[in-house]
């Protein structure tokens, strides 16, 4: 095979890299260059086919571990507007307790769908304790 078209689906793995940012596409490319290296040298498909799986399991070890624990060591984890009402203080706009799942709270303006472990009156101000699904879990205040 050609080392041009090495080198085409080289570059193809680099572009689609800038949409993925998980480094696998660009250990694929770093193989895709070993091959066309070897193809450029004069070897054959199958050295070729060699090279390239040898240059890509080295970035897959090597340097894919490296790239991701040094890029995305400062990269914080974003939570999404549901995991934000956790923590945040709520008032009962229902009865809420273990045995009613038909309360509702409100939350910064928003009603959701809540339970409690305790019996809660409507009009109490409890905590937000955790999020399944779209059910909240509140605490009394």
């Amino acid at each position: 095979m050609n080392y041009y078209i090495w080198l085409i689906l080289a570059v193809c793995c680099f572009v689609g890299e800038l949409f993925s940012m998980e480094f696998s596409l660009t250990c694929l490319g770093l193989g895709l260059l070993g091959a066309s290296l070897a193809s450029w040298l004069g070897l054959n498909l199958w050295l070729q086919v060699l090279a390239f799986a040898i240059v890509a399991s080295a970035a897959w070890v090597g340097i894919r571990p490296f790239a991701k624990r040094h890029l995305y060591a400062k990269a914080k984890h974003v939570k999404t507007p549901a995991e934000e009402v956790i923590g945040k203080t709520a008032v009962a706009e229902t009865a809420l307790g273990p045995l009613e799942n038909n309360g509702r709270v409100k939350v910064e303006g928003e009603s959701w769908k809540a339970t409690s472990q305790t019996p809660l009156a409507a009009g109490t101000e409890c905590i937000v304790e955790k999020l399944e699904g779209v059910t909240l879990t509140v605490r009394a205040k």
